[in-house]
């Protein structure tokens, strides 16, 4: 009887040091916010060079903040079983084409989808079922959310071209018309 209790009180103790221990490596993640800086973000190469080409990149390879020939860079973070971001695919689509539409951002700013957590045959097979019109990257060790201390997805962040976060969004956009006024506002 002894044992039972000493093993049922063990298993307690392990189970409350494991909790603890989840719970203090999510708290150093904080929500990410305007203002603070990713750095020189460092992206894996596109996965077409198409996409290289839209960047402004010489060819398909690693890139940073600084290659892309835009003052800002739209980095929607997500994942391919994510069913949240599975709903915001068609959005973020949406939200692609108002932009390349709109003389006041086209060319300011560029999009790049960052697979945290995938290699690039999940991004392909993402990128044709879902018709993604904007490049998107593989982030196999979850580089970008690391840089961004903010795993959590889908979160789209809006770069200037010193990896200061200038527009910040977590979680699905419910409409492309709730954002893409927040988007003008903060990309000149």
């Amino acid at each position: 009887m002894m044992k039972n209790k000493v093993l049922v009180l063990s298993c307690c103790l392990a189970l409350l040091f494991c909790f603890g221990a989840v719970s203090l490596a999510g708290a150093a993640e904080k929500d990410p916010v305007v203002g603070q800086s990713v750095g020189i973000a460092k992206f894996k190469a596109p996965l077409t060079e198409d996409g290289a080409k839209y960047l402004g990149l010489a060819k398909a390879d690693a890139f940073t903040l600084a290659d892309v020939n835009a003052p800002y860079l739209l980095v929607e973070q997500f994942n391919t079983s994510c069913p949240h971001c599975i709903v915001q695919a068609p959005v973020m689509n949406a939200l692609f084409s108002k932009v390349e539409a709109d003389a006041q951002l086209k060319g300011k700013l560029k999009f790049v989808g960052a697979g945290q957590g995938n290699e690039a045959p999940q991004l392909k097979m993402w990128q044709a079922f879902h018709k993604v019109p904007f490049p998107l990257v593989p982030d196999p060790d979850n580089s970008f959310g690391k840089a961004l201390n903010f795993t959590p997805y889908p979160v789209t962040v809006i770069l200037d071209k010193t990896g200061k976060v200038v527009f910040v969004h977590i979680g699905a956009f419910e409409s492309v018309d709730e954002v893409l006024p927040k988007i003008k506002a903060v990309v000149k």
